[in-house]
Formats: C-alpha cells, structure tokens, sequence
C-alpha cells in the first residue's frame, strides 16, 4: 500500500497539486491516494474565514459540521454547505469556487472513514516523521555534505535496509 506525503499530499496550491497527483499516478499507478485530512480541512475553514469573519459562533458551528463531514469522507455534503453560503462581493464568490473546485478534484482521495477501515493513516504525519527519521538523520549528520547523486544513492540504500529489501537490492543489481 503506498500513503505517503504523494498518497498524503498537503494539495498548498489550489485547486491541488496536479503535478505531484500525476507523478503519484504514473509511477505508482496502483497506489491509494489521500489527501492530507488535515490539509483538506484548512480548505473549507477558507471558506470559513472569507464568509463568517469574526462571527466566531458561526463560524465555530459551521467549522464543526464540516469537520465531520469530512472526517466520515462526505465530501458532497461540504461542497453543498459551501454552495448554501450566502455570498456578498466577488472576492468571496471566487474563493467559494475555487475551493468547491478543489472538493471536486480530489473527493476520491478524501474517503477518509473507509482509508481508516483499511488501516491507512490520512495525515501526512507519520510518513514526515518516517522521512526524518530514514533521510535527515543519515545525511544531516555533523560534517556531512553531499551532492544529489551521493544523497540519493545514500537514501536508497537506507530505504533498502530499513526495508528489509537489502538483498532485493544486491540481486537486482548483480542482474543489471
């Protein structure tokens, strides 16, 4: 099963981050993808904030409803909320649009209730913590400096250890 930060992207430029999506795609073809939850909800408290301001009671209780929303993997009904906000200036029209278009674009890597059924995690967390542990603690140690050839060939090797790939690695390689 492949989540990592690619399965569990945090999707900075809306309405995504197509060219990690499509890498995800093409290399990885049979990969589960999930947006980061958490990332996906800074999207809908956008919303939030262009609509409600400093209604804190309102926007609290929207926030909530939507929090749960997304937390069972009902996308639909988020973007329905958002269509349902009244809009008052063209700002506000263009932000609801662009995140209705964000929803839309990524609702199948947000079945989030049914990703955890399966044991997959739908924050990007732990794979971050995976990648400092595996990657920064081996090439950020004191004096070390590398070129990208040098760092990739270092990562791989470590991958292939902590893997428990390391002889997966030398038969492909004797192969070649």
């Amino acid at each position: 099963m492949f989540t990592t930060r690619f399965a569990t992207l945090p999707d900075s430029d809306p309405p995504g981050r197509p060219e990690i999506w499509n890498i995800a795609e093409e290399r990885f073809y049979r990969a589960i993808q999930i947006v980061d939850l958490y990332h996906a909800q800074e999207h809908y408290w956008t919303v939030a904030r262009a609509i409600f301001g400093s209604h804190q009671e309102k926007l609290k209780q929207w926030t909530q409803r939507r929090r749960e929303e997304l937390s069972e993997g009902n996308v639909d009904s988020v973007i329905k909320a958002i269509r349902r906000l009244a809009v008052s200036n063209p700002a506000q029209v263009e932000i609801l649009e662009a995140e209705i278009a964000y929803f839309e674009k990524n609702k199948h890597r947000m079945r989030y209730a049914e990703f955890r059924r399966q044991g997959l995690f739908v924050g990007s967390g732990v794979v971050e913590a995976g990648c400092r542990t595996v990657i920064g603690q081996r090439l950020k140690q004191s004096g070390m400096h590398w070129t990208v050839k040098g760092a990739n060939s270092i990562i791989a090797l470590r991958c292939c250890i902590l893997s428990n790939r390391w002889e997966d690695f030398w038969e492909q390689r004797v192969a070649a």
